[in-house]
Parts: structure tokens; C-alpha cells; sequence
């Protein structure tokens, strides 16, 4: 485990070791959450990656039903 420094501003550096692991460049934005007393930051996903992962899914059931809540917004 790695211990890093909160600055005055709040600012943290994530270690050059896990930025190269997860390829995080310069002015890349990261998702935080707290979780029971934790923080999470969380890279984006790399889309390409989820590529064929809900092969199995109907898309014309998730189109009518993304219609579906379309409408209802409308209404």
C-alpha cells in the first residue's frame, strides 16, 4: 500500500506507478465517490472495452424501450 499527501488545496498526486498501470494522461478526468468511509476514484471506461459485451441483448427491445421513456418525458 502507498500513503499519499493531502495538500492545503485539497490536491492529491496519484503515484506515477498506478498512473502508468491504469494509462491516466494529463487533464484526464476521474469519477470520486464516497463509499463507507472510503474514497473511489474511478477512471473512465474505455468504451472500446464494453464493445460486444451485452452481445446478447435485443437492441430493438432497449430502442422501443428508450422510445418508450422518451415519450414519457414528453407527456
Amino acid at each position: 500500500m502507498q500513503t499519499i499527501t493531502i495538500s492545503a488545496k485539497g490536491q492529491v498526486v496519484i503515484p506515477a506507478n498506478i498512473r502508468k498501470k491504469l494509462n491516466l494522461k494529463k487533464g484526464e478526468k476521474l469519477a470520486i465517490i464516497e463509499e463507507e468511509g472510503y474514497i473511489k476514484m474511478i477512471p473512465p471506461a474505455d468504451l472500446t472495452s464494453l464493445c460486444g459485451a451485452w452481445s446478447d441483448l435485443d437492441t430493438r427491445t432497449i430502442r422501443k424501450q428508450i422510445e418508450d421513456m422518451r415519450e414519457e418525458e414528453r407527456c
